[in-house]
């Protein structure tokens, strides 16, 4: 999944080649607060309908649904829009990693494919004291 090339050319197209259950990881970005709560999850996979919040750039603090998403992991949503010079309106790319989810896409019943990745991401449970590792303890003088 990884690409080891430096070279941005080799990047894109990498990006371009991905199969789809690798591009959805790319696809990731970060859940709000009261969503992470509830659900337990850090990070989720960006659909089209869901509710997002742009985190940076020119459009920074504008919410809004996502409309269309592009391949090469950008998101057109429906409140950030341009005005031309001829007066015609389009919707910029944004990148995924600008975008915060407010809200899921189907919020009375979510669609089976999502609801399965939440349980299977809320399992391990990042707010579980558990899952620290092991204090190390100090070494006293053994030579005393």
């Amino acid at each position: 999944m990884k690409v080891k090339s430096k070279q941005p050319r080799k990047q894109r197209k990498a990006l371009y080649n991905y199969k789809n259950h690798e591009r959805s990881k790319l696809f990731s970005t970060r859940v709000a607060d009261f969503l992470r709560d509830e659900y337990g999850i850090k990070k989720l996979p960006v659909r089209v309908g869901d509710s997002v919040r742009i985190c940076k750039g020119e459009f920074k603090d504008f919410e809004g649904e996502v409309l269309e998403i592009t391949k090469n992991m950008r998101c057109k949503i429906k409140e950030a829009q341009f005005e031309k010079s001829d007066g015609t309106q389009f919707h910029p790319a944004i990148h995924v990693s600008n975008l915060l989810i407010t809200k899921f896409a189907k919020e009375k019943k979510l669609d089976p494919w999502r609801a399965q990745m939440i349980e299977r991401k809320a399992l391990y449970g990042f707010y579980d004291e558990g899952l620290k590792g092991p204090k190390k303890e100090k070494e006293e003088d053994k030579y005393d």
